[in-house]
């Protein structure tokens, strides 16, 4: 029996992440009750264990590929990044009407955005860098949450299935430095000018950095 490789299981946690914060985002954006409720309940569970609050297992687990699923005792790494990437998303998207989960938004990329529209970049570059060189994933994520808390603030969007995925590899030594290398990467890189993109249109990435 082959063990399944880490590129599948990868892929498979960016999809599974990015149905469920696209379903989610979907039904807020579009106002019903149920989606707001799920939302509200996945902002409360922030900072408990996966599969430890009764309240968002279908939020979390629905439509998980077997290749995620745990099987011993304690949430898989996979598990774990799943449940951190959505109920961060939750916070992110609280009290938005545009879209803060947007495939293709990079982290590293989103932080610049941030540092920019802040006007203050050596703060927000000090709090990425804590995320970063943090040690346990407990301190990983309370850096992230303060981050997605200025993100949201200036409404800029998030791949959160990318970061779902960052968040996975960040628990394996042998990974967390390709993680590092792609956000110091997307944070220094130079992004064209779209701002107008066609004449009269305008580019929604650099609305949302500057808004």
């Amino acid at each position: 029996m082959t063990s399944t490789p880490p590129t599948d299981r990868r892929d498979a946690l960016r999809r599974h992440v990015s149905t469920r914060v696209s379903s989610l985002q979907a039904g807020y954006l579009a106002e019903t009750s149920s989606a707001a409720a799920s939302l509200a309940r996945l902002r409360r569970a922030v900072n408990s264990e996966p599969g430890s609050d009764p309240a968002v297992w279908s939020e979390i687990f629905e439509g998980l590929p077997e290749v995620l699923v745990g099987r011993t005792d304690s949430p898989s790494t996979h598990e774990r990044a799943a449940h951190s990437a959505i109920t961060l998303f939750a916070i992110h998207q609280q009290s938005k009407d545009i879209p803060m989960h947007q495939r293709g938004v990079g982290f590293g990329t989103a932080v610049r955005r941030l540092g920019v529209h802040t006007g203050n970049p050596d703060s927000v570059l000090r709090r990425f860098h804590a995320v970063g060189t943090a040690t346990a994933f407990s301190e990983v994520l309370h850096h992230a949450r303060g981050l997605i808390t200025q993100l949201r603030s200036a409404r800029i969007p998030l791949d959160y299935g990318r970061f779902a995925v960052d968040l996975a590899d960040l628990q394996f030594p042998r990974s967390a430095d390709r993680v590092r290398l792609a956000w110091g990467r997307d944070y220094y890189r130079v992004e064209p000018d779209t701002s107008t993109t066609t004449e009269g249109a305008t580019d929604p990435l650099a609305e949302a950095s500057t808004s």
